[in-house]
């Protein structure tokens, strides 16, 4: 049907408003199965190529129509078809006069044209909820809308690899990390979660659990300090496609003899590239592959206990096992203690020892002293 005019000036035989209406006149909205309701769904309903649009015309249209005419249309909608018009209501700022006009010229034949602009946003979704469904309903789709937003506003960080997410989480305060990990798919929670520090992993834990309710823009600056560090780390992180580590690790699934021919020809040609990636060959984890003899004859070239207790730092507790069980007790006594009364260490610090010591293992596995297994070669 369409929207005739209603009290303050006469209408002709058509229903169309003489020219003597005044501005700013409210239109009498009836909906009929035909009319209104039905084109406003057909926008919301529209298909996925065309539903963004279709919501944001429905949401202009009742911003033009105001919250007592709107309230007839929501009034018969469903519920999820609500909920999507008002989360676009209140992306809106405004609509000038001049939409306004040409958005009612789309379901009126003569539309009138009002001066003033209409606001948009939350306020004004609470306002039109109100008026057609009551506060209680209003309060519940805007306590639903809000938090829709607040999960939209984490969504990048379900693209990050879990460990990359874990690190970086790592470097924040629990209180954050718990509130990011909030908003995350629960499956891909839990995968972050896998990768955090044991102690680290169960404060977030904790406060996860602790928290019932957060301000929405706490929540939202949380988001945008977490998406301003990830943006500036962005370079970084899709530059390291290939690179000295990247060749390091494809080198250590092949046989050691096109191994050797790989890195030969890199001496030859780049003997700085060569370098680091013989620098990156191994890692501290891959010493657990050399027998008791093999450890102790690494272990007897490191002479400086002070070096070791570095390297040893935050290793894993089956590393550190390996190489105090390759050594007198003594002196896994005296590295021992010099990890316990020594104070915090960089990983700067910690990853120049461990270098120290695979620097030394590689000389050795050069030499034939020692070998270095890798996990796909079998050996008799």
């Amino acid at each position: 049907k369409r929207l005739n005019a209603k009290s303050g000036g006469q209408t002709n035989r058509s229903g169309k408003p003489k020219s003597g209406n005044s501005i700013g006149q409210k239109l009498d909205l009836t909906v009929a199965d035909e009319g209104l309701l039905q084109s406003l769904r057909s926008s919301v309903s529209a298909t996925p190529e065309d539903q963004r649009k279709g919501v944001n015309r429905a949401a202009r249209l009742l911003l033009a129509l105001g919250p007592e005419q709107a309230a007839h249309i929501l009034q018969q909608m469903e519920p999820a078809e609500i909920e999507r018009v008002m989360t676009e209501m209140s992306r809106i700022d405004h609509i000038t006069a001049q939409e306004k006009k040409e958005i009612l010229a789309e379901f009126e034949e003569q539309a009138r044209d009002f001066e003033a602009p209409v606001r948009g946003g939350i306020d004004e979704a609470r306002r039109f909820l109100e008026a057609g469904l009551g506060q209680q309903a209003a309060h519940d789709i805007l306590g639903r809308l809000s938090r829709q937003d607040l999960y939209r506003d984490f969504a990048f960080l379900e693209k990050l690899d879990a460990h990359v997410l874990a690190s970086a989480l790592h470097q924040e305060h629990t209180q954050i990390a718990a509130v990011a990990l909030s908003f995350l798919k629960p499956r891909i929670a839990a995968q972050v979660m896998r990768h955090l520090p044991e102690e680290f992993r169960a404060e977030v834990a904790l406060r996860i659990a602790r928290t019932a309710r957060i301000h929405p823009e706490a929540v939202q600056r949380v988001a945008r300090v977490l998406r301003e560090k990830f943006e500036k780390r962005a370079a970084e992180i899709y530059s390291e496609v290939g690179g000295a580590e990247t060749l390091a690790n494809i080198l250590n699934y092949m046989d050691r003899q096109e191994e050797d021919d790989i890195l030969g020809m890199l001496g030859s040609s780049e003997p700085d590239i060569f370098e680091d990636v013989k620098e990156r060959l191994y890692t501290f984890e891959e010493l657990t592959g050399l027998d008791s003899k093999e450890m102790r004859l690494l272990i007897a070239r490191v002479d400086d206990d002070s070096l070791l207790a570095t390297a040893l730092r935050g290793a894993q507790e089956d590393v550190r096992r390996h190489f105090f069980n390759s050594m007198s007790q003594n002196r896994a006594a005296d590295i021992l203690e010099e990890m316990d009364h020594r104070g915090p260490l960089t990983v700067r610090e910690i990853n120049d020892a461990r270098t120290f010591v695979l620097n030394i293992a590689r000389r050795l596995d050069e030499e034939g002293t020692i070998l270095i297994k890798k996990e796909k070669e079998e050996y008799i």
